[in-house]
């Protein structure tokens, strides 16, 4: 199994990661993309790639975080990323959620992170509330070479299309099995299989209570070991064997991510 987009970097994690890189190895998630958000976080992601194999990271500036972010940290962003030439730019975006954020400063630092991606050719994970066209309009303007992933995609059913034409991979996390979340649910029901991904976003987006497969001890964090439980629902609503979806899941990684599933695009290794 893939964890295409989790923070295995929060601090609220810092106390368990032994115990959670266990229970992931235990149950076959042989990769977890681990997203920084803020130039504060990076160095920790950096410290988890390089203890262990199975993750890969990612650097990026998150829209909740602009307004705050360093003089440098564009040239510092750029940097990390030749440090880790399989290294993806993430969680970048835009929210229109934020109460009180500067959009157009979001825009910004958005557009200058996709350019870097153009630049260095690499994968990005995008979080987007609220500002759907928005989000068309600077994809559009950054003309990437390489696909986005919409993590956790929460838009409209009617702009699936709209994205999987500019070469959108979409993921779904447990949080959307959460009553209350049957229409963002149905969304997925229009995304190509050749564009699905799973993810945990732990610790964040909790599932529900019944389908818990792992705890922390602040039963409030998301496990990244539920993912398992994340495949099994997605299998279940799409009666899908589970193989099937694991191996699916392998191959539409492998078109993301721009390399061999098998084979971790960090290094040889």
């Amino acid at each position: 199994m893939i964890d295409c987009h989790l923070h295995l970097q929060d601090p609220r994690l810092a106390d368990s990661v032994a115990e959670i890189m266990g229970a992931v190895r235990a149950l076959g998630i042989g990769r977890l993309v681990v997203n920084g958000t803020h130039p504060g976080d990076w160095d920790a992601v950096a410290a988890l790639a390089a203890e262990h194999a199975e993750v890969i990271p990612s650097f990026g500036l998150h829209p909740w975080r602009v307004g705050g972010e360093p003089e440098g940290w564009l040239a510092d962003l750029e940097a990390r990323l030749v440090q880790h030439p399989g290294g993806g730019i993430g969680e970048i975006g835009l929210d229109r959620w934020i109460r009180g954020s500067d959009f157009g400063r979001q825009r910004e630092v958005f557009a200058a992170q996709l350019d870097l991606a153009k630049r260095l050719g690499r994968p990005v994970s995008i979080h987007c509330l609220r500002a759907w066209g928005s989000l068309i309009e600077a994809l559009d303007a950054a003309g990437l070479e390489r696909s986005p992933l919409l993590h956790s995609y929460g838009g409209p059913m009617e702009m699936v299309g709209d994205f999987a034409a500019r070469g959108a991979f979409f993921s779904i996390s447990g949080y959307f099995f959460q009553p209350g979340k049957e229409r963002k649910l149905a969304a997925f029901d229009a995304v190509p299989r050749d564009r699905f991904l799973i993810e945990s976003d732990a610790p964040d987006m909790a599932l529900p209570p019944e389908m818990l497969r792992h705890a922390l001890a602040d039963g409030n964090l998301n496990h990244p070991g539920n993912l398992m439980a994340v495949y099994e629902a997605v299998a279940a609503r799409y009666g899908l064997g589970f193989e099937a979806l694991v191996k699916r899941t392998r191959r539409n990684f492998a078109a993301w991510y721009g390399g061999r599933a098998g084979q971790h695009p960090e290094s040889s290794r």
